[in-house]
């Protein structure tokens, strides 16, 4: 990936964006000096110096998962899907067909202000992140979904089965962000993906799965802040219990 040609691009949108949960993360705004990995004080799993280091918002409260029984349908409506493909040829459409095995959350870990799921949409649209690609950006409000879950995505681990066989979700980071609110959208998202495509819980799986050549550490510390020292543990599986208790749902009133 051409790094100068990526900065440019997005320099021109104004747009502010980066996915740092690539393989490769482009260099995207101002705020973020990109290095090479374990270069200096920043991020080592991303290469990333954030000078303000802003973190999402975790004040506002979660939807409750107490009830006990809903419709696929139902739980689809609440995640809030916006269809925004990109077009058909874009660079981050590789034209090539899947049957989805597993389910991949990240993290954007950008936090530049306003760089929510819609913002996200457009950098993916216009080009600005090169062949960069996944299916779902989720925040606070709305999933927006940028590829068919039956075509590959290029977020994951190249020409692995990250790609190659996941569903990409990325998960909202901005400031002012809500956190709780967005990694319970994803929950849901998540559990009707299982059930949509017949995916068991043991194949929803954190982007640290999925080792990457030629990078140290190769298991990337994705999405984390689901995961314990940088490896699954104890908040993952905390996650794993939402998105079970949303599916258990859908498998108990599963009608529609």
């Amino acid at each position: 990936m051409q790094t100068k040609a990526l900065w440019f691009a997005l320099a021109s949108l104004g747009v502010g964006i980066f996915v740092a949960c690539s393989p490769d993360p482009p260099i995207v705004s101002g705020s973020d000096v990109y290095r090479p990995f374990g270069y200096g004080s920043g991020n080592k799993y991303t290469g990333i110096h954030d000078r303000s280091q802003k973190t999402a918002s975790v004040s506002k409260s979660a939807p409750s998962v107490r009830s006990s029984r809903i419709s696929a349908s139902s739980l689809m409506r609440q995640v809030g899907i916006k269809h925004d493909y990109l077009s058909y040829r874009a660079r981050g459409r590789s034209r090539k067909s899947m049957s989805p095995r597993y389910i991949t959350i990240h993290s954007t870990q950008n936090w530049s202000k306003g760089a929510d799921a819609r913002r996200h949409s457009l950098a993916l649209k216009r080009g600005a992140l090169g062949r960069l690609s996944w299916h779902y950006t989720v925040d606070e409000n709305i999933a927006v979904q940028h590829l068919p879950t039956t075509e590959q995505g290029n977020h994951a681990d190249y020409d692995g089965p990250g790609n190659r066989y996941s569903i990409g979700i990325e998960m909202c980071e901005h400031p002012g962000n809500s956190r709780s609110a967005t990694t319970e959208r994803t929950a849901k998202l998540a559990a009707w993906l299982m059930y949509k495509h017949k995916i068991p819980l043991s194949k929803v799986v954190p982007h640290y799965t999925w080792p990457r050549k030629g990078k140290n550490p190769p298991n990337k510390n994705c999405p984390h802040f689901l995961l314990d020292n940088g490896r699954p543990g104890y908040k993952w599986r905390g996650f794993l219990r939402k998105v079970d208790s949303y599916h258990r749902k859908i498998a108990s009133g599963a009608y529609g």
